[in-house]
């Protein structure tokens, strides 16, 4: 045991104030706690840039947090911020504080205040959030891995084989029972860098700024301008330095082995190495890359049956009998789709019947079953799935802290009366109820006015296809009308889309802000369930209304009803089926490249525009930025959260979930997505962002519930879909009521209704002077028998379908449970060794009082 092991072990028995001298003195001997217990040789390359500036290299505090202020400011905030670094001190951490006088040579105005937290203090904190920490001289447990056919490809990266993080059983940290824990002797290695930052994330959040003990947290000072920015150095370049051409360029950090193994996209193949993410970013955001990793592997096999739908309705489309009947009719007419068209020949839908034909066929059906039981099966796995890795990342069962108000709480809750905290009894900011509900009440008004104008835009949207299609018919491209009318509006829809979800986004932040939640948790559920209401109805109204409401509230020739005094639009002779498919491909499609477009691109357009400000106010650009923290302020963007990234996976999952029948390329589109997805996101963590705070997280939260929303809405979306949408179902009836199972022989003739009596188009129209139009409706333009008889085996098989899917995943969820059975055992089984391993502890510690 070092001399250093020896003095943190009796500092954390005793807990006297000689012992704590003593591990000073230890460690001051020794350097500080990350190089000081290595030799100058023994430093990794570049570990200067990331440590104190003052001192030998050999003899410097590692920097584990970075506060960053550009101005001075007036004295109130030069004395807040002085309250806040005494404040610092008194909590013990190590400042050294870097400005533009002490720095000499720079002409910038940037101050930065660099943070080192002794291993005894980050002890403390780690005993009183009862973290899980590794058990020493206990045998690693391994990894149920199984047997898989992709063990033999090469999905593997060197960071998930020979370079694997060792698994340990884990126990509560306790300090009088440090030698019960691995790396207790050996303080630099006790805690990892991002568990170092979280530490002292936490010791910034309850250190006071003023005489007030409501006046707490980094947050505050942020939010009031106090300090530009605060946050956890990465560890060195992202890429290894002065690297010779031909030369030796291995990793030398964990962020240059994410970068060379999972941050690139020749990567895009392999298995991520969620180990090291959660090692170096934390657990909220490993959480998210293992989701998003499980998603994307999960969309394989559902592309692969979409795609199968896809090439059998190629093959067939030739032979299928409604796509002969469609394409060899030129006598029957099709009465006029608008009060100034012409009458057109039924096989003009030629084109439109055999593209409906490769969506809607005979696998469909079955398509939609498996992608419904696929969701339930995903999401029963992922429950599995977190549960493993939150036993594997020691967060199972964390507890949550009591939450402190948020610092836009306190800013605008100045005004009102103080409160004590129910638990803490501390005062502190309090809005009242009788203020809030108001703003909660108007801010709820502001998402139903927005409802209403998204609301307007479709109808708008709707109107437009009106008047293009009545305004083509008088031209040259009438034949052309309805493709022309179908593809324009699904582009203007989807620029609507990407408008209002900008303007959205921004509107509901700002009410939610005006709302005045208390804590970050009720704020996040608030804007959550504003921005997903929002989305789910910009992104799906119209794929809803093409769906389920075109052209079946129309009317018939000669009793049409009418908006502003033009017809509503119809179904094309086949359906709207295609139309459907082809709103939902654009969507999709265009959705995915445009976030992917500016995801890429925003970070390089920012670090263009920041450099040029600095070049504007500095007359040029400040070239000696070896040290870290000045590489992670001037040239990253601040950590955004997840937020966005989980909205837009989630509507996705919308995508190939509900609409799934309509269009069964959208897992294929999802998966190309997802693909590029996981490294763009990968490079914006390690290369474009400041490093965030690794956050402990035992799961995705809320999107849990969202995702089991989506996954029973699924359902019973594509069960209409399949009923009222697909022609499968009339298809399957018209086989049994007329020929049995042998063909669909004047099936087409059979969906079309002819003139009502006393209907007459005029001869310039209709030529012929009879058509036929959509509809199972007879001479007096009642519905059939026909009708009704088809509308109950709809209902019939709406109610079938989503009971039996709904009950086989009720009876999936009672058998399989969320925690496996072997994870259980294994969980009793580490909190017997656990207590074993403190007894033992226990019992050594009696032994040496006798």
């Amino acid at each position: 045991m070092t001399d250093l092991g020896e003095a943190l072990l009796k500092s954390v028995r005793s807990g006297d104030r000689s012992s704590h001298e003593s591990v000073e003195m230890a460690t001051s001997a020794r350097g500080g706690d990350f190089a000081t217990s290595q030799t100058n040789e023994e430093l990794p390359p570049g570990a200067a840039t990331y440590l104190f500036r003052r001192g030998e290299v050999e003899n410097r505090h590692r920097v584990d947090f970075v506060l960053v202020y550009e101005d001075e400011g007036d004295e109130g905030t030069i004395e807040t911020r002085e309250y806040y670094h005494t404040s610092l001190r008194k909590a013990g951490l190590h400042l050294e504080e870097v400005n533009p006088e002490v720095e000499g040579g720079s002409e910038e105005d940037t101050n930065y205040v660099l943070l080192h937290a002794p291993i005894q203090v980050l002890m403390k904190k780690a005993e009183q959030l009862s973290w899980k920490m590794p058990l020493n001289d206990i045998e690693e447990y391994e990894e149920e891995k199984g047997s898989s056919c992709f063990d033999h490809l090469p999905v593997h990266t060197p960071l998930n084989t020979h370079k694997a993080k060792p698994v340990y059983y884990t126990g509560q940290f306790r300090r009088d029972k440090i030698e019960a824990y691995l790396n207790h002797d050996q303080p630099e290695k006790f805690f990892t860098n991002a568990q170092r930052s979280r530490l002292v994330y936490d010791i910034l959040q309850n250190v006071q700024f003023s005489d007030k003990a409501s006046d707490i947290g980094i947050d505050r000072l942020l939010e009031s301008g106090v300090y530009n920015s605060a946050f956890p150095l990465h560890e060195g370049p992202a890429k290894p330095q002065d690297v010779e051409p031909g030369g030796d360029d291995d990793p030398e950090t964990l962020r240059q082995e994410l970068k060379q193994y999972w941050a690139r996209w020749g990567a895009f193949y392999k298995y991520q190495p969620l180990d090291h993410i959660r090692e170096y970013f934390g657990e909220q955001i490993a959480f998210y890359f293992a989701w998003l990793g499980m998603y994307t592997v999960w969309l394989i096999p559902a592309s692969i049956m979409g795609l199968l739908v896809v090439i059998y309705g190629l093959v067939t489309m030739f032979s299928f009998g409604v796509v002969e009947q469609t394409c060899n009719d030129n006598a029957t007419n099709i009465c006029p789709t608008c009060d100034s068209c012409n009458a057109t020949a039924l096989n003009k839908g030629c084109l439109y019947a055999k593209l409906t034909r490769l969506f809607d066929n005979e696998l469909t059906l079955p398509f939609a079953v498996l992608m419904s039981f696929w969701a339930t099966f995903f999401l029963e796995y992922w429950k599995r799935t977190t549960a493993k890795l939150a036993h594997h990342w020691n967060v199972m069962g964390i507890e949550e802290e009591a939450e402190r108000p948020r610092p836009q709480y306190c800013v605008a809750a100045s005004d009102h009366p103080q409160k004590p905290n129910p638990i803490t009894r501390i005062l502190e900011p309090h809005f009242p109820e009788s203020n809030r509900m108001p703003r909660y009440l108007t801010g709820w008004s502001f998402i139903i006015l927005m409802f209403v104008l998204l609301l307007i835009f479709i109808i708008g949207v709707v109107l437009y296809r009106t008047i293009v299609i009545v305004l083509l018919s008088k031209t040259k491209l009438t034949s052309e009308a309805p493709v022309v009318t179908s593809l324009s509006s699904s582009v203007i829809n989807l620029v609507i889309i990407l408008i209002m979800s900008f303007f959205y986004g921004m509107l509901a932040k700002a009410l939610t802000d005006w709302e005045m939640h208390r804590t970050d948790s009720d704020y996040e559920f608030n804007l959550t369930l504003k921005m997903y209401l929002f989305e789910f109805v910009n992104y799906y109204s119209a794929v809803i209304y093409i769906a389920f409401f075109k052209g079946r509230f129309i009317g018939y020739p000669c009793n049409y009803y009418k908006i502003f005094g033009y017809r509503q639009e119809e179904c094309a002779a086949g359906g709207c089926f295609y139309e459907l498919a082809q709103q939902l491909l654009v969507i999709l499609l265009g959705k995915q490249i445009f976030n992917n477009v500016v995801e890429f691109l925003k970070p390089r357009i920012k670090l263009c525009i920041e450099n040029w400000r600095r070049k504007r106010k500095y007359g040029a650009l400040v070239e000696d930025e070896s040290e870290q923290w000045k590489m992670d302020y001037h040239n990253c963007e601040d950590y955004g959260g997840l937020f966005s990234e989980y909205l837009e996976m989630i509507i996705q999952f919308g995508f190939i979930t509900v609409f799934v029948a309509a269009m069964p390329l959208a897992p294929l589109l999802a998966l190309l997505n997802n693909i590029v997805e996981i490294r763009l996101d990968a490079i914006q963590f390690v290369v474009d962002m400041r490093r965030p705070v690794a956050m402990k997280a035992d799961g995705i939260g809320i999107w849990q519930n969202i995702l089991e929303f989506v996954v029973k809405l699924a359902v019973i979306a594509n069960a209409f879909l399949i009923a009222f949408t697909s022609d499968i179902i009339p298809q399957i009836f018209y086989r049994y009521r007329h020929h049995g199972t042998s063909g669909l022989e004047g099936y087409v003739n059979y969906t079309l209704a002819h003139l009502p009596s006393g209907c007459n188009y005029s001869i310039a129209h209709v030529p012929s002077g009879q058509c036929s139009y959509r509809g199972y409706r007879d001479v007096h333009g009642d519905h059939t028998e026909y009708y009704y008889e088809l509308l109950v085996i709809r209902l019939a098989f709406v109610v079938v379908f989503e009971h039996f899917v709904f009950a086989i995943a009720g009876l999936i969820d009672l058998m399989v449970p969320d925690i496996p059975r072997s994870l259980y055992l294994k969980i009793k089984r580490e909190e017997y060794l656990s207590q074993q391993a403190l007894v033992e502890v226990e019992h050594e510690d009696e032994m040496m009082k006798d």
